[in-house]
């Protein structure tokens, strides 16, 4: 996933939405400790995974780095 500047699109949401959860249950980690990784909310966590949401560019950039490293 590119680190983007503009706002996600329905279709983008769609996708981090199946892959923030996938890259989650790939670790191990509860909703809490995806957070604590990255460096946001664990409401923030919840509502990426219930409804997409549109990330800040630091969010991105350290979700881009954890999915390429799990290989999403």
């Amino acid at each position: 996933m590119p680190v983007l500047c503009c706002p996600l699109t329905g279709t983008m949401m769609e996708q981090l939405k199946e892959k923030v959860k996938a890259l989650r249950e790939k670790r191990g980690w509860t909703q809490e400790d995806m957070a604590r990784e990255i460096g946001v909310c664990l409401s923030t966590v919840q509502r990426w995974e219930k409804q997409g949401g549109n990330p800040t560019r630091l969010a991105r950039r350290e979700l881009a780095r954890l999915f390429q490293k799990a290989g999403i």
